[in-house]
């Protein structure tokens, strides 16, 4: 039988024009609606589509990925799909073949055995040969991409084309709509109106969130933290993923594909009730923006968000693979999925596409490279130019990596008690070298006890523990040096630190 993989582009090149969150946005959707198109006409054909799954109802963020396989399909009817699927979105969005790339590649296999893995493989190959787009062209997708009023694409997921798409100072400060007394939400609310207007009307929207800003620091002077003027841009990718689509069959390919078709839409309302805006949720990648807290009650910052998506893929992906039948690697052991993610947490002004590219960094540089994967790779960039980093595992067992860190997030301290317990380690660095090589829990209790003078005494046995278990880590990202592990736990406390609340002299 013929198998053949269609694959469509140029995405990276599209999403790296956006510059606000509505724009990459209105990249990403494009090209899902593109594969929309194309796997609606492979239905009229009556052909067969192994992954992905697709839906009968529109959503409001893309749901489909740039590759699509497919059985028993000729190079000449393959053309007429083709052609009559960018017709279809050509007519609603105004793009045509001189901008978007589809490919498409066919192999031979009597058993279907691997030919997604070989498909992808020579799909690969395809993608490093780049094709000129000329500057019209171009021009034309920029300006769809950049539409505020009446855009094709809005209109089509919204069923609006001048839908208000959320701005970053209003994603970052959700949460002050959604607690505290009824007339400071409805206040928010004003002042986030007034500013949507303005947004409308205005060349400057950086110029419009930093009045959005003042607004809010006179009138909610006692909620406001420095975290409502940062945002979060995760970026998520299923582990092992690869590897488990490669051992199925073809009929268990397509019930996988459905079931991710459904964890990204639960994932996909799961953001937007925390506060958060998906951007796309196709297969087993994920890229949203969110705030740093939110005023859902149950999922209160963002790493407990993660956590209830992790929960979401493991239900509906990896409980899923269990049933349509788990696969075994080369070594006979059974293929489990999880997460990894790359989380940005940045500035307000700092550049979108600064923050997108660090939070794949992180993911693909940092959190993939974890042994056992299943991590998180985080970055916290001050407006004051100060950044702290750091990368576990998500083993959320007792007295785990993870499952301190979380603790130290309900510690609400004072900054020179971070500040002092950071000084007084880095001051005895010689003697924690010394102490590692006893590996005795008991002396570093002693070690504490003797240079640990003052503070919230549950936080600083806190730190102890956490220092003691991060100096025995043998997973984690491979740090070994003792200077390293200080400087892993530092981050640890001052992102801790400043997702339980920082005032604002402390930007």
């Amino acid at each position: 039988m013929r198998y053949t993989a269609i694959n469509i582009g140029p995405i990276i090149g599209t999403i790296t024009m956006a510059r606000k969150p509505r724009e990459l946005w209105s990249a990403s959707y494009l090209f899902s609606f593109l594969m929309e198109c194309l796997i609606k006409e492979l239905k009229v054909k009556e052909k067969t589509i192994l992954s992905p799954a697709s839906l009968d109802k529109v959503q409001k963020v893309g749901l489909y990925p740039d590759r699509v396989f497919v059985e028993d399909t000729e190079d000449d009817e393959l053309e007429d799909i083709l052609s009559n699927a960018l017709k279809e979105f050509t007519q609603v969005t105004g793009i045509g073949r001189d901008y978007v790339n589809i490919m498409y590649v066919s192999v031979e296999s009597k058993t279907g055995v691997d030919v997604i893995k070989d498909l992808n493989r020579y799909l690969d190959c395809t993608e490093l040969v780049n094709r000129p787009v000329d500057d019209k062209s171009r021009m034309n997708v920029l300006n769809l991409i950049q539409e505020k009023n009446n855009s094709a694409l809005f209109k089509r997921a919204f069923g609006n084309p001048n839908w208000n798409f959320p701005f970053l100072a209003e994603i970052a400060t959700d949460k002050l709509s959604k607690t505290g007394e009824e007339d400071k939400k409805v206040l928010w609310m004003k002042y986030r109106d007034e500013e949507r207007e303005k947004e409308n009307n205005s060349e400057n929207p950086e110029k419009i969130e930093d009045e959005f800003y003042q607004k809010i620091k006179v009138d909610f002077k006692e909620e406001y933290r420095s975290y409502y003027k940062y945002i979060c841009v995760v970026q998520a990718d299923g582990d092992n993923m690869g590897k488990i689509v490669s051992a199925l069959s073809n009929k268990r390919v397509k019930d996988l594909s459905t079931a991710l078709m459904q964890y990204g839409c639960k994932v996909s309302k799961m953001i937007e009730e925390y506060g958060g805006v998906p951007i796309y949720a196709g297969g087993d990648d994920l890229l949203f923006f969110a705030p740093v807290v939110s005023g859902k009650d149950d999922v209160e910052n963002i790493f407990q968000l993660l956590s209830q998506i992790d929960e979401c893929y493991q239900v509906g992906v990896d409980k899923e693979i269990e049933k349509i039948g788990r696969p075994k690697d080369e070594k006979g052991n059974l293929i489990h999925t999880t997460l990894s993610y790359g989380l940005s947490i940045s500035y307000y002004k700092y550049p979108l596409y600064e923050a997108l590219r660090s939070a794949l960094d992180l993911l693909f540089g940092k959190a993939k490279n974890v042994v056992g994967k299943n991590a998180v790779a985080w970055c916290l960039r001050k407006h004051s130019g100060s950044g702290f980093t750091g990368v576990f595992t998500k083993d959320d067992s007792a007295g785990s990596i993870y499952q301190l860190f979380k603790l130290l997030m309900t510690f609400t301290v004072d900054d020179g008690l971070v500040s002092a317990i950071s000084h007084k380690l880095r001051a005895n660095e010689d003697l924690l070298n010394m102490l590692r090589d006893v590996n005795d829990e008991n002396r570093i209790a002693a070690f504490y006890d003797k240079i640990m003078e003052e503070g919230n005494s549950g936080y600083i046995e806190l730190t102890r523990r956490l220092l003691w278990t991060l100096m025995n880590d043998r997973t984690g990202d491979g740090q070994v040096e003792t200077g390293d592990i200080l400087s892993k736990m530092y981050g640890m406390l001052r992102i801790a630190k400043f997702i339980n609340g920082e005032g604002d002299s402390d930007e």
